[in-house]
């Protein structure tokens, strides 16, 4: 089946003409990508269950992290005779590439932020939840800290050491993305 995709350009110039779905988990939404102004958040698997919440008065461009799971929200909506959705070429990856315009969550404080990143570096690796935390607390009790009382100095530790392991490793696509987010964040804090 062949969907309707639109580039990163080209959708942030027509981007009032759209309503924006992001398929994403609300932790990425969340997450380091940031997300598209005004974006409403629907996780790809609850996607049939609440369709009919959607507006259908305008075109929908439908977003993800790379662009292939809005492809398939795309396509799905197509077999259920839904529509026009547009599918995001590229994600927010791609968004985040070309420097266009986004919104980024403000974490409250360094544990929120230390949620967040487990939460990135759990998708990036495809660990469980559970991997995911030993590894942070692991890094950031080699920086003083853990992961039940991280301060703004561990985590920017933290990250470092994260970041030197991806590298060494496959790293994800958006590791550097990622990386920039989340030094921002913690010099937010």
């Amino acid at each position: 089946m062949t969907i309707e995709e639109i580039s990163v350009e080209e959708a942030q110039q027509r981007l009032d003409a759209f309503d924006v779905l992001d398929v994403r988990s609300p932790g990425e939404f969340d997450g380091p990508l940031g997300r598209l102004e005004g974006a409403r958040l629907l996780p790809l698997p609850e996607l049939a269950t609440r369709a009919s919440e959607l507006n259908w008065g305008c075109p929908l461009l439908v977003v993800c992290r790379s662009g292939r799971r809005s492809a398939h929200a795309c396509e799905w909506f197509a077999e259920h005779g839904l529509g026009p959705a547009i599918n995001l070429a590229g994600g927010m990856i791609a968004w985040n590439q070309a420097g266009l315009p986004i919104t980024r969550a403000r974490y409250a404080d360094a544990g929120a932020l230390l949620e967040a990143l487990i939460d990135w570096y759990r998708q990036a690796r495809g660990e469980t939840a559970d991997e995911a935390h030993a590894t942070l607390d692991a890094l950031l009790r080699a920086a003083g800290a853990s992961a039940a009382a991280p301060t703004p100095n561990s985590l920017e530790q933290a990250i470092a050491a994260l970041a030197e392991r991806l590298r060494r490793d496959e790293a994800p696509i958006d590791l550097e993305i990622a990386l920039a987010a989340f030094r921002s964040a913690v010099a937010g804090l």
